[in-house]
């Protein structure tokens, strides 16, 4: 009797839709690198605090390295950077907000994602100083590249996934 009463039990709940194995895998590749871009902006805006006198200690060591930086103003240059960093930081939070709703098949999540993306290389395009002085694009457009064949290939994986859905799997 009690054996037929579980079974009664496990009838009501309904199973949760298995994700495509091709979606884990770029979900999961996508959370490791969302993490480490968080990681990354996160330390990266704290240009943002950092005192004019170490500013200055750091900016000859740059200037020596680098001698095309020379003209510019290191507390504006660390300041932009932080800020640069900080945006980019929050983006990335949208980023792995849409792959979390992706991961739960969720399909608002994919375009939370793209957006997220958009704005990253959009704030990406004031970034990068070459050798002689000039903009250096290339791994802007790196990251174009890479952005878009994940987008693709979550596009792909929409027909998988529900218009809202509040599954916690």
């Amino acid at each position: 009797m009690e054996n037929s009463m579980n079974n009664g039990f496990q009838n009501d709940i309904a199973p949760l839709p298995e994700k495509p194995q091709f979606l884990k895998v770029i979900c999961i590749t996508s959370f490791v690198a969302c993490g480490l871009m968080l990681l990354i902006y996160g330390l990266g805006s704290f240009c943002l605090v950092i005192g004019e006198d170490t500013i200055t200690n750091v900016w000859d060591k740059i200037i020596a390295q680098q001698p095309q930086l020379e003209e510019m103003d290191p507390i504006v240059f660390f300041n932009e950077i932080g800020k640069l960093c900080l945006y980019n930081f929050f983006a990335n939070i949208f980023s792995l907000v849409g792959v979390i709703m992706m991961w739960r098949l969720n399909k608002i999540g994919f375009f939370i994602y793209v957006a997220a993306e958009l704005v990253t290389n959009f704030l990406g395009l004031d970034l990068g100083v070459s050798a002689d002085g000039g903009k250096s694009y290339g791994s802007l457009i790196f990251s174009i590249l890479i952005d878009s064949i994940f987008i693709i290939m979550y596009a792909i994986n929409l027909k998988h996934m529900k218009g809202s859905q509040n599954s916690i799997s």
